[in-house]
């Protein structure tokens, strides 16, 4: 039996996520974080304009509408409180966390936009230095900034500027392939049933396709053809193998 992190409350194995430290948490329990720092974000943005508005046009805003000092820091305490929650649980999700940009930022501040592989100055992506397929986290420590160059040399056909190339030994998949390409190029989403290998049954998923990729196969030597994607079941970023797929079809608007 598992516990949700956040809430502490039982979990669902089908529904929930299993972070990658072994803790799981409720997806409910993510959006209601992410709706309190909104909440809080709002207030903060709102006081400031009052204030700014105060000095300049004082007959406009009532003194009630603003927040004191105290008020003011204890909502920013609040969200520094919420941020500090939800990093923790990013840092361990088994995707890139919607808080993927801000975190290239942060490496960019701290070592400029300078190539991990090549020490170049340049255009550069975060990347994971272990990949989450192979129990490497988000983590900061993790993390590494890479220009396009050497990501094409480490990962060959997975082209920032480029199309992906499907393999002769994925053929099987030539039809399957040809249709998410088409809703990629397109912008629409795909229906398909999918089933995990620890699940029992299929589970249809509606998925916005954004890029494919090709995964080494940790189970034995080989890749497997995957497609990354915005999946409105789980409201998050996550990767599917076209060989768990089954009844694909796009959907059209």
């Amino acid at each position: 039996m598992s516990y949700c992190t956040v809430c502490k409350i039982e979990t669902d194995y089908e529904y929930d996520i299993a972070l990658s430290n072994g803790q799981y948490v409720h997806y409910s329990c993510i959006l209601m974080l992410q709706m309190r720092k909104h909440e809080i974000e709002t207030a903060l943005r709102l006081q400031k304009s009052q204030l700014t508005l105060s000095l300049f046009v004082p007959t406009e805003v009532a003194q009630q509408d603003i927040a004191s000092e105290a008020e003011v820091e204890d909502l920013r305490a609040k969200l520094a409180k919420s941020e500090s929650i939800l990093t923790g649980l990013y840092d361990y999700l088994p995707c890139w966390p919607p808080d993927w940009e801000e975190r290239k930022r942060l490496l960019i501040r701290e070592n400029g936009s300078i190539c991990s592989r090549c020490d170049k100055e340049a255009d550069v992506y975060l990347v994971h230095d272990i990949p989450i397929f192979e129990g490497g986290t988000n983590e900061l420590d993790n993390l590494a900034l890479i220009c396009a160059e050497c990501y094409r040399s480490v990962y060959r056909e997975v082209d920032f500027f480029g199309d992906f190339t499907l393999k002769p030994s994925q053929s099987e998949f030539s039809e399957q392939f040809s249709a998410i390409q088409s809703a990629i190029d397109n912008n629409q989403k795909i229906q398909f049933d999918y089933k995990k290998p620890s699940n029992k049954r299929w589970m249809t998923r509606v998925v916005v396709p954004e890029r494919f990729l090709n995964i080494p196969n940790s189970r034995e030597s080989g890749e497997t053809l995957c497609v990354e994607g915005f999946c409105e079941l789980r409201q998050d970023t996550r990767v599917f193998a076209l060989e768990r797929m089954q009844g694909l079809e796009v959907i059209e608007d």
